[in-house]
């Protein structure tokens, strides 16, 4: 159904696509994960890869996927492999984006366990998700893939609530 596949210059025309359906839907467009002005698509693509090792000023090291079903990208999910200054409130380990036209149709439910699989989840152990209280579509696919709802928080920097939830994938029992 759906794969994720790390950034690559085969799929970046598939992630124009992606992006292009983002910007027209007039929905959130997360900047971090587009292409800069100045960037063609090799420097993009580098940039999304070096992130697991050196990531930007002020970003966590972080492993980026696009979600593909067929060669079309349907979404894009990260997991930060630690959490620093703000991503303890809002964001958490996971962060992902499905694009309009392939809502409802589980594939945000199937990339977050692909990624809750992969070896650095494991090693983390403990993940914080976080998302809008009505997001109903969100609060679902983190549920659905074991996660517990412990606080609620009035976030300052967006000026909203957010849900937190934690997934554990072991016996590793720290907060990171």
């Amino acid at each position: 159904m759906v794969e994720l596949r790390l950034p690559s210059i085969e799929l970046f025309p598939a992630f124009q696509n992606f992006m292009a359906e983002m910007i027209l839907s007039g929905g959130d467009k997360w900047d971090p994960y587009f292409p800069a002005k100045e960037e063609c698509p090799i420097q993009f693509v580098e940039r999304m890869l070096r992130r697991q090792n050196h990531p930007e000023n002020q970003l966590v090291p972080e492993t980026v996927f696009w979600a593909v079903a067929n060669v079309l990208v349907v979404g894009r999910i990260s997991l930060r492999h630690e959490l620093k200054g703000n991503l303890h409130k809002i964001g958490g380990h996971i962060g992902y984006e499905v694009r309009p036209s392939c809502r409802r149709k589980g594939f945000a439910t199937e990339m977050l366990r692909q990624v809750l699989l992969t070896s650095k989840a494991k090693e983390i152990g403990k993940l914080l998700l976080t998302c809008a209280p009505d997001n109903v579509a969100s609060n679902k696919t983190i549920k659905t893939n074991g996660g517990q709802l412990t606080q609620k928080i009035f976030v300052e920097m967006v000026q909203a609530d957010r849900n937190h939830y934690w997934i554990s994938l072991g016996n590793q029992e720290s907060i990171r």
